[in-house]
């Protein structure tokens, strides 16, 4: 007897959001998970595991799929950047290397 798949409802602004984010083009991230497609179009819902490898992908908190709006994300220390860019939307390696850098800084003081 097959197992049916349970299915996560996920709004696709969501997955467009996290894909835009994570600075990855349809065709690219189509190689990693082929049914990517169906689940931006809102045809298909992913898998809870296909979810989770969206989100391992992307760089998103898993958690973050399941909001009704997309969170606004800002630099946690001043922008003193003084070239002009064309995105000022941080990448999810700056926040990611910013916020581990807080954490140090934090066990340090502690420490």
């Amino acid at each position: 007897m097959a197992r049916e798949l349970l299915r996560v409802q996920v709004k696709p602004e969501m997955l467009r959001w996290a894909r835009e984010r994570a600075r990855l083009d349809l065709d690219a991230l189509r190689e990693t998970l082929p049914a990517v497609d169906h689940w931006e179009s809102g045809e298909r819902n992913p898998t809870m595991k296909q979810l989770e490898r969206f989100a391992a992908v992307t760089r998103v908190p898993l958690g973050y799929l399941f909001l009704d709006a997309p969170p606004v994300e800002e630099l946690p220390i001043p922008d003193l950047r003084t070239m002009p860019r064309a995105s000022r939307q941080p990448s999810p390696d700056l926040l990611e290397t910013i916020y581990l850098c807080q954490q140090r800084q934090e066990w340090y003081r502690e420490y």
